[in-house]
């Protein structure tokens, strides 16, 4: 950015002399014209605002103290540099209470000139970027009240200036890094803060680069908001590509970023920002560009088939009780391999996992399983979709979930196994030659019989039918080896109305028929 300035002398051989004998650029200067007066100063100024006015005190009609004074009241931005001839002490006192403090005797020295130019270009291009930061600042604050529908500006009638220039159109662009969560698990927030700000100002510094005015603020530490404006011939497809240069932070961090259609009214803000969000959560879907704008044909590709949590519960459940965490893994994989191939949003999928672990939840304690002191992240209302925002991190949070019911089981089951076994080898022991089936057995234990079979298949290693029947075929077998009953006698003793049944069931277990394992005993 140049300082343009404009030089007064009624003498146009001064004029021009200053102008061109004079490397102005080279101390980022521009003198943009000539006046040979000060009213010919004054209406130049009019249409041609200029930094820095450098003008002769001595001149017919307005001379440079005058000039000054008007300069002083109707372009109190343009500094003033006074030159004089005359050595005297009321010129010098009149320029500074005109304050007035840049003031050079003829003959001028260049090298001073262009020192104090200098010095001033300085002065004012350090005020010009106080100045943007602090409209930046102040159109952030309007920016976020427009976004939360209420006026944060003291001033209501306060538009900013880049939204002051005339027939333009406007673009709300929302980015996010990818797999949010996963990269804050290993970085410290001291290396956030810079990837924040390498963010903002790569988003920024590439729009500005293509003649475009914007400002971006953070509403959130995964979610940068940037309000863009441009000419009406600029597209979205041209924003598109302009982002596309800037979404690789670095070799292991990716944006995401999601555009508005345009819009040319700042009553439409807060609308077009929330479009912007929601187009961003269709960027987790690896089949869409990284860079996401409103296009229904390209968005409704999706299946929006959600797989049936029904059949995730029983598989679930399975390997839970079983304490099989290779088959836990295995469904995980499923699962999440059914949601990438449905096109789910993680929005979708954090709905259909909170389903999930409410079914389960109601299955644990229909087991019996003592559910107090257990933390249900997917109840949570402190889940922040901005930072699992990746579908990794919802087969993490699952994953977590289901440990924390893995550990549930694991100690319920291990508690109650001290006291399961010997009150079940009793009670079988006394009831055996009756007709009891598994589900007396739980009743008599006051647990479910679900919670029952699972308790008992691993504390015995095997279901209560199977475990039964050789403590049935273990009786038999004593009766045949030590008494003269006949065998469907025997038969009927442990509890087996059905003869047949009895003898295939024995030569199951024993490889021979009651009558041969008789003879066999007997005759050893």
């Amino acid at each position: 950015m140049t300082i343009k300035m404009l030089i007064v002398d009624d003498e146009p051989i001064i004029c021009q002399g200053l102008r061109r004998t004079i490397s102005w650029e080279t101390i980022g200067v521009e003198v943009v014209g000539e006046a040979y007066d000060g009213i010919e100063a004054l209406a130049f100024l009019e249409h041609c605002p200029v930094d820095v006015v450098l003008t002769d005190v001595n001149m017919e009609g307005m001379d440079g103290l005058e000039l000054a004074k008007e300069l002083k009241q109707r372009f109190p931005q343009s500094r003033v540099i006074i030159v004089s001839g005359y050595d005297h002490f009321e010129y010098a006192r009149q320029a500074l209470r005109l304050g007035i403090e840049d003031y050079l005797l003829k003959p001028v020295n260049i090298d001073e000139l262009m020192s104090m130019v200098q010095r001033i270009g300085e002065e004012i291009m350090q005020e010009r970027k106080l100045e943007d930061e602090q409209e930046v600042e102040r159109t952030r604050k309007w920016l976020m009240g427009q976004l939360q529908q209420r006026v944060i500006d003291q001033n209501e009638d306060y538009m900013p200036l880049m939204m002051t220039t005339g027939s333009c159109s406007y673009w709300m662009i929302a980015t996010q890094l990818s797999d949010y969560a996963e990269w804050t698990r290993r970085s410290s927030e001291e290396m956030r803060r810079e990837k924040r700000s390498l963010w903002e100002i790569n988003v920024d510094t590439a729009l500005r680069s293509s003649g475009l005015e914007t400002v971006s603020f953070f509403q959130h530490q995964n979610l940068l908001l940037s309000l863009v404006v441009g000419s009406q011939s600029m597209s979205t497809k041209n924003i598109q590509g302009i982002l596309s240069g800037v979404l690789k932070l670095s070799e292991d961090l990716d944006l995401h970023a999601s555009i508005s259609r345009p819009f040319h009214s700042s009553d439409q803000i807060h609308a077009s920002c929330m479009e912007a969000i929601s187009l961003l959560h269709y960027a987790v879907l690896s089949s869409l560009a990284p860079i996401i704008f409103h296009d229904e044909e390209l968005i409704l590709k999706r299946s929006h088939r959600l797989p049936e949590l029904i059949v995730w519960e029983k598989n679930l459940i399975h390997a839970l009780f079983q304490e099989n965490d290779a088959e836990l893994r295995q469904q995980m994989d499923e699962i999440m391999q059914e949601f990438r191939e449905s096109g789910s949003l993680i929005k979708e999928i954090w709905q259909a996992f909170q389903e999930l672990v409410i079914i389960l939840q109601r299955r644990l304690r229909a087991a019996g399983i003592d559910l107090t002191g257990y933390l249900n992240v997917f109840h949570s209302q402190e889940i922040d979709l901005l930072v699992h925002n990746s579908y990794r991190a919802m087969e993490s949070l699952l994953r977590a979930e289901l440990e924390s019911m893995f550990s549930l089981i694991n100690n319920s089951l291990t508690g109650k196994n001290h006291w399961l076994a010997d009150r079940v080898k009793s009670y079988i022991e006394a009831r055996y030659n009756k007709d009891i089936k598994a589900s007396e057995v739980a009743a008599w234990l006051k647990i479910t019989p679900n919670y029952f079979s699972i308790l008992f298949k691993q504390k015995f290693g095997k279901g209560f039918a199977e475990y039964l029947n050789e403590v049935r075929i273990e009786q038999a077998k004593a009766k045949l080896s030590g008494t003269d009953d006949r065998v469907f006698e025997i038969a009927e003793s442990v509890g087996y109305k059905e003869y047949k049944y009895f003898c295939s069931i024995f030569k199951t277990y024993t490889g021979v028929t009651p009558t041969q394992y008789r003879k066999l005993v007997h005759s050893t």
